[in-house]
């Protein structure tokens, strides 16, 4: 298996569910309030490692409580915290995060202590003992490019979701092996041709409900390839895409193609994020043996979207235990 370094965000999240969002200036009543462990650096580690790969994560948090409850919810996720830095007299990162009743959400991102990763953090020695290395930009973006720069530099394959999206460089984006965006994302980079004339090799789009689609191009020729996706109630859509891209990754470490990967980590597109049911129910799916047994949960399963052969593998293994 190959050993995966998350280079990333740590913010612990503030959750209000909502109506609806409100207007300009406008004040509404909000129905209920809790927190959870965030920021997409963090995500995307726990549901690689409740998926069972062997990850660690390079990150920074501040001296505060939200600060030792992150770094503790992620060691008893298994992500490897040997790398996780504390800095004195600084907020962790937070993030604000209103959730309404369709299950869509809006965040406010406040970068705390994320915001003071440095260069000298990201040490050669240290990234040459990882295979796979992803980031994302909810750290500063010359770190991220640096980052990205040092991974290609002693050939890792270098894995990006550029969120919250910005226009890249041309540099920057000759780094990047796979890049993960939604439709709004590819568009504000730059757009798929941009992508592509500076080097990026693989582009797998997210498309909300649709699924997702796998853009490759060779001998000039631009190749797209859908994975379309099954509809079930929409419970939350926060941290979607950070469990999908874990999905990603984790069958990637496994060494299975791109496309076998993407058709893997379709089903991991799960509304509640890496804490809940749903990455412990996909990480069954995903290590079916004769003895294993189903986790216990609601039945009604919160994920958004599952590919076609999820959902028939599945089928196959609830059979196999009747």
């Amino acid at each position: 298996m190959k050993k995966i370094l998350v280079i990333g965000s740590i913010n612990k999240d503030l959750v209000i569910n909502a109506p609806r969002f409100p207007k300009e200036g406008e004040t509404i009543l909000g129905k209920s309030f809790y927190t959870n462990n965030g920021g997409k650096g963090a995500n995307q580690s726990a549901a690689i490692a409740k998926l069972g790969g062997d990850i660690s994560i390079l990150g920074v948090v501040g001296d505060d409580n939200f600060g030792k409850d992150l770094s503790y919810s992620l060691s008893s996720n298994k992500v490897n915290i040997d790398n996780l830095i504390t800095k004195k007299n600084v907020s962790t990162g937070i993030a604000f995060i209103t959730v309404i009743e369709s299950g869509a959400n809006n965040i406010i991102v406040s970068q705390g202590a994320n915001a003071l990763i440095t260069k000298e953090d990201i040490k050669e020695d240290l990234i040459n003992k990882y295979d796979i290395i992803v980031m994302q930009l909810e750290i500063p973006l010359e770190i991220a490019k640096y980052s990205a720069k040092i991974s290609k530099k002693l050939n890792k394959i270098v894995v990006l979701n550029p969120s919250p999206a910005i226009k890249l460089d041309k540099e920057f984006l000759s780094y990047i092996d796979i890049l993960i965006p939604n439709e709004t994302e590819i568009n504000i980079i730059g757009g798929i041709d941009y992508v592509f004339d500076c080097g990026v090799k693989n582009i797998i789009l997210t498309l909300g409900k649709k699924g997702c689609e796998l853009i490759t191009k060779e001998n000039n020729k631009i190749n797209r390839k859908t994975f379309n996706a099954y509809n079930v109630e929409v419970v939350d859509t926060t941290a979607a895409g950070d469990s999908f891209l874990g999905g990603i990754v984790r069958m990637l470490s496994e060494d299975k193609t791109i496309e076998e990967a993407t058709t893997d980590a379709v089903s991991v597109l799960s509304i509640l994020g890496p804490n809940d049911t749903t990455l412990e129910f996909i990480s069954w799916i995903f290590s079916i043996s004769s003895s294993s047994k189903p986790p216990s949960g609601p039945t009604k399963i919160p994920i958004e979207f599952m590919s076609a052969p999820s959902i028939a593998l599945f089928i196959d293994t609830v059979l196999s235990f009747s």
